[in-house]
């Protein structure tokens, strides 16, 4: 990889990311580790209803729902809501680690330097705590604006207005929501995309990070964006093949749950490794003043 050949428009900076992890695929192991354990989360909450796991989630199920949730179809929609609740712990305690394991990786490749994944992950977990605070910080961001939509969307329905716009914009925001949340997390990962980078390659605290991240997004934010943007949209085939072509499929073949689920941790894995990889490879081109 070498920066001074790379011009900072944001099709240089992609290309440049999809020719780094082709020629350099250890970087892409930390966001294989990711989905293996986002799969063995599944495969765990799959088989929670049969022995011997029913023996430990059987009376946490009927005590916190219902003992139907133990049987077929129900069981699918609790894995379903157990898994996308898992989300956020896994994010802030295992990806954000294994991700900044991957910028590990990529600075190693870019200084030449010899480098395992067991020596990248020794490297990283001095900057554990800082790393899982920033991630924490991010989440909680999302979080914040995910349910502040929600509560506007509450607020809306409830309102008594009639009238074709009303009608509308009511209905987009009932059935965009998916869409709408995507777009939240754009917004918050272009806003934070930094920070990761700066905590693992100088070694900076969480605080310290954050700011140095919001200078170097001064005049940067727009192709930050846009390189967040481009790659994500590789995900909206997903939502519409979830929330408009096979929704209906959900009640006659409620294992379809699992097989969106499975598709959607594989697709984010190759979008998350793109837009990090390229974030990080930019980050670099910005801190050597190419």
């Amino acid at each position: 990889m070498t920066l001074k050949k790379i011009k900072v428009n944001i099709n240089s900076l992609l290309k440049e990311a999809f020719n780094t992890l082709l020629s350099h695929p250890l970087i892409l192991f930390p966001f294989i580790t990711i989905v293996f354990i986002r799969l063995l989360l599944l495969e765990i909450l799959y088989f929670f209803p049969r022995t011997p796991l029913i023996v430990f989630f059987g009376p946490i199920v009927e005590k916190l729902w219902e003992p139907s949730f133990l049987h077929y179809p129900f069981n699918f929609i609790l894995v379903s809501k157990l898994f996308q609740n898992f989300q956020y712990l896994l994010f802030i305690c295992v990806d954000s680690f294994l991700i900044a394991t991957a910028i590990a990786i990529l600075y190693a490749v870019n200084n030449h330097k010899p480098i395992t994944f067991r020596s990248a992950l020794r490297n990283t977990l001095s900057q554990y705590i800082h790393i899982i605070v920033s991630a924490f910080i991010l989440a909680a961001c999302f979080y914040g604006l995910h349910h502040l939509y929600e509560f506007a969307i509450m607020r809306f329905i409830k309102m008594g207005s009639v009238g074709k716009v009303f009608f509308i914009l009511k209905t987009f925001m009932e059935h965009g929501a998916p869409y709408l949340n995507l777009l939240l997390s754009i917004f918050i990962s272009t806003l934070f995309a930094f920070v990761l980078p700066i905590i693992v390659i100088e070694k900076k605290k969480v605080f310290s990070a954050i700011g140095l991240n919001f200078k170097n997004l001064w005049g940067s934010l727009r192709v930050v964006f846009m390189v967040v943007l481009i790659p994500t949209l590789l995900y909206i085939p997903v939502l519409l093949l979830r929330n408009h072509v096979i929704s209906n499929l959900y009640e006659t073949m409620p294992e379809v749950r699992v097989l969106v689920l499975i598709a959607s941790t594989i697709i984010l894995m190759f979008v998350d490794a793109l837009v990090y990889t390229a974030v990080t490879i930019y980050y670099l081109v910005k801190k050597e003043g190419l």
